[in-house]
C-alpha cells in the first residue's frame, strides 16, 4: 500500500502469493469458519479489504512446509515413448468408462 507499507490490501496480498483475488478471499471465509488459520483482515469494507503484513508474512511462514528427500527415496522417472504416454491415457481414460475414437 502507498500510505502505510505495514499494510496490504487485497491486490498486494494476491501478488504476495500469486493467487487469485477468489483464493483469497475463500482462504478468509474459511478462517472466519475455523477451517483455516488464514489471517484475518483488519478492514473489511465493500470497497477495501486491508491486511496487516506482518501477519501475512507471518502465516506464510506457518505454511511453508519442508520436505526433505534422500537420493535412494527418489526413483527415476521413466523415459517413455509419445506412443507408450498415449496409450497409458487412453487406458486411463477407459478405466473411467471415457471411450475415445480410434
Amino acid at each position: 500500500m502507498k500510505n502505510n507499507p505495514d499494510l496490504l490490501d487485497l491486490v498486494g496480498v494476491c501478488a504476495y502469493f500469486g493467487l487469485s483475488e477468489s483464493t483469497i478471499r475463500r482462504k478468509v471465509r474459511e478462517s472466519r469458519n475455523g477451517v483455516s488459520n488464514f489471517p484475518l483482515p483488519l478492514l473489511r469494507s465493500r470497497c477495501r479489504v486491508l491486511f496487516r503484513k506482518s501477519d501475512i508474512e507471518a502465516w506464510r511462514g506457518e505454511d511453508a512446509e519442508t520436505v526433505m528427500f534422500t537420493p535412494s527415496q527418489v526413483s527415476p522417472i521413466p523415459q517413455t515413448t509419445p506412443t507408450q504416454s498415449a496409450t497409458q491415457v487412453r487406458k486411463g481414460l477407459e478405466a473411467l468408462g471415457v471411450r475415445l475414437p480410434n
